[in-house]
């Protein structure tokens, strides 16, 4: 009898792609995918260690997910290989994989459910592997896929797991790239998004070998100009970079390619340059908006998104505002900003000064208040203009339809016509605080 599979899935578009791997990799190997978590045979939990408790909000989520029928549970990503062993006291977990080595996940499934092993620990960092082993597929591809290109991270940022979860810097070939966003298309997919932890740090190896010449590797910029030539494509995108790499020569393709968005996520993380040392960036705050300002004369219709750490151990009030001073200075299109959290084993878990919690709130709050001025104001600067807009969900009223304009904002009509999809061009109309709202032309 066939078993059925349910996938829970948490945390970044990273594991979002890999979680549409183990589904393509299952279905391949027999089993069926079910909507329900409560009448599936096999749970699998894909989880994110970037927020404090995740371990704990897996083990919550575990028991109210899992019912009489659950044979098999399955958790794999980042929790698991910052977990190790200790994973195995939810004593209803069965087979713990890391991001490496999902591509073994349907063999373990059947050595639980044939009895053969009671639990299964796997994290080996079997680095390009699994890219190895990936499934075909012919079923009908979403109208929006992300690619990896890159995974694992060599900066060690004081406050991130990554290194330790993902391992270390890994680039795809290019050829293996260009072929998977290829067949993304041929299946329907008009909007693909290349996606690694610190994606324009991107080293592939070629795929042109001259014969008697060294090997080749192409950087983000070539990549980014091959992929844009594939039929088809209607929209491309790339996430998340690192200040320090970003080249003069990624702002051109910006500005030459039409297919690729006027829009980049850049994360900064602090205003201050002593926070930004001690969290090992490697760039300083004048850097990063003298880069900014690089990228906007190179590409005048260029937006940005970044991330901010509030409350970094021994952050003083005139540092954090230093951080606000910065955020006035960028004017960013969108932002995510969070407080600082304590990450076992990583530099900043051990250093003194730890910011109080009250603290951290009340800078957070203060922020997000001077992001959301920058936010809305762009916002209020598209009213009048059309946007195209890549629609992706209905919305909670009635013939309402949300999707993306090329800055990634949320964009919401009206319309009889199911969008769900589909490239249609908005006058927007309205503005608001997180989106804003037009008729389709």
């Amino acid at each position: 009898m066939e078993k059925s599979f349910y996938i829970e899935v948490y945390g970044c578009q990273m594991n979002v792609y890999d979680s549409r791997r183990i589904a393509e990799l299952l279905l391949a190997n027999g089993f069926v995918q079910s909507p329900d978590p409560h009448d599936a045979e096999i749970l699998i939990f894909y989880t994110c260690n970037v927020r404090e408790k995740a371990a704990q909000r897996l083990f919550s989520n575990i028991g109210f997910l899992r019912s009489n029928k659950t044979e098999v549970i399955a958790v794999g990503g980042c929790v698991s290989q910052a977990e190790g062993t200790n994973i195995f006291r939810n004593k209803h977990i069965n087979i713990s994989f890391g991001a490496q080595t999902y591509h073994r996940l349907p063999e373990h499934i059947n050595s639980i459910l044939s009895g053969k092993k009671a639990q299964i620990l796997d994290l080996a960092f079997d680095e390009g592997t699994k890219f190895r082993h990936l499934a075909p597929s012919t079923a009908k591809a979403s109208h929006s896929e992300f690619v990896t290109i890159q995974e694992g991270c060599d900066n060690f940022c004081a406050y991130c797991v990554v290194p330790y979860t993902r391992g270390r810097e890994y680039s795809r070939p290019a050829k293996d790239v260009i072929a998977e966003a290829r067949e993304f298309i041929a299946r329907g997919a008009k909007e693909i998004t290349l996606i690694g932890q610190n994606v324009n740090s991107y080293h592939g190896e070629a795929p042109y070998i001259t014969v008697g010449q060294p090997k080749e590797t192409w950087r983000l910029e070539r990549l980014i100009r091959e992929i844009a030539l594939l039929d088809g494509l209607k929209r491309l995108r790339y996430t998340t970079s690192h200040p320090k790499d970003f080249t003069a020569e990624l702002m051109r393709v910006h500005a030459e390619t039409p297919v690729l968005t006027p829009f980049a996520h850049i994360p900064v993380q602090s205003g201050n340059d002593r926070i930004l040392k001690l969290m090992n960036r490697g760039h300083t705050a004048r850097a990063y908006l003298d880069k900014l300002a690089m990228f906007r004369d190179i590409c005048p219709s260029i937006q940005f998104s970044s991330d901010f750490i509030v409350g970094f151990p021994t952050e003083t009030d005139t540092e954090f505002e230093d951080t606000v001073n910065l955020a006035e200075a960028a004017r960013y299109t969108i932002s995510y900003s969070f407080k600082y959290s304590r990450r076992k084993n990583t530099p900043a878990d051990k250093m003194d000064g730890q910011i109080p919690e009250r603290i951290k709130e009340e800078r957070l709050a203060l922020l997000q208040e001077t992001l959301l001025k920058s936010q809305v104001e762009h916002n209020r600067a598209l009213v009048g203009t059309t946007q195209e807009v890549l629609f992706d969900r209905v919305g909670r009223k009635e013939n309402q339809y949300i999707g993306k304009n090329v800055y990634l904002q949320s964009v919401i009509v009206e319309s009889s016509e199911n969008l769900i999809g589909e490239f249609r061009n908005v006058l927007v109309e309205q503005s608001g605080e997180n989106s804003v709202s037009g008729r389709v032309l």
